[in-house]
């Protein structure tokens, strides 16, 4: 961010290139559809890079940067009227997990189960999906979620037992 706020046309990019790829799975898990992404990696960058001044150097950058992701996604996503929340991704993740498997049955379980998670994490409110995302598909601590979402570390924790008790009994519902 030094680099962006000095004027140093190469710090944008050097951040682009180190943090793109995961930037691009969070949308992703977040349900933005696919022909959507390099839309919302333009303008997550762009706010980025006119944000840089409120940057807080004491924060994670990649807490900031990923908050920034989400409010460009939901942003767009209230104004489309046609905007489904797909989590193609979580299936992808699962799928390909699976395909080490040694037979057909034993992968379309898994795209089974992974397809039930995804439309499971949808129905979460924003809140509670974002904590899931960030924590369990992004992997990052409670602190740095905290960080990205602007809210205590309690909260965090908070909302992850919360959506995780969700979860199960949607899931033992769904199987019932």
């Amino acid at each position: 961010m030094a680099r962006i706020l000095g004027g140093d046309p190469e710090g944008a990019a050097s951040l682009i290139q180190r943090y793109g790829a995961p930037l691009r799975r969070v949308l992703l898990h977040a349900g933005a559809p696919p022909d959507d992404i390099d839309d919302l990696l333009q303008e997550t960058w762009s706010r980025v890079i006119r944000s840089a001044a409120r940057f807080d150097p004491l924060q994670a950058f990649h807490g900031w940067l990923f908050a920034i992701a989400m409010n460009r996604f939901r942003t767009r996503a209230a104004r489309s009227a046609e905007h489904s929340r797909r989590h193609e991704p979580l299936e992808t993740v699962a799928t390909s997990a699976a395909s080490t498997a040694a037979s057909p049955h034993t992968t379309l379980e898994a795209a089974e189960r992974a397809a039930n998670v995804r439309s499971l994490v949808a129905t979460l409110p924003p809140r509670l999906a974002d904590a899931v995302l960030l924590r369990y598909f992004e992997e990052l601590s409670e602190k740095e979620i905290a960080a990205a979402m602007g809210i205590p570390v309690g909260t965090v924790k908070s909302r992850l037992h919360t959506a995780i008790s969700r979860l199960r009994v949607d899931l033992a519902r769904s199987r019932s």
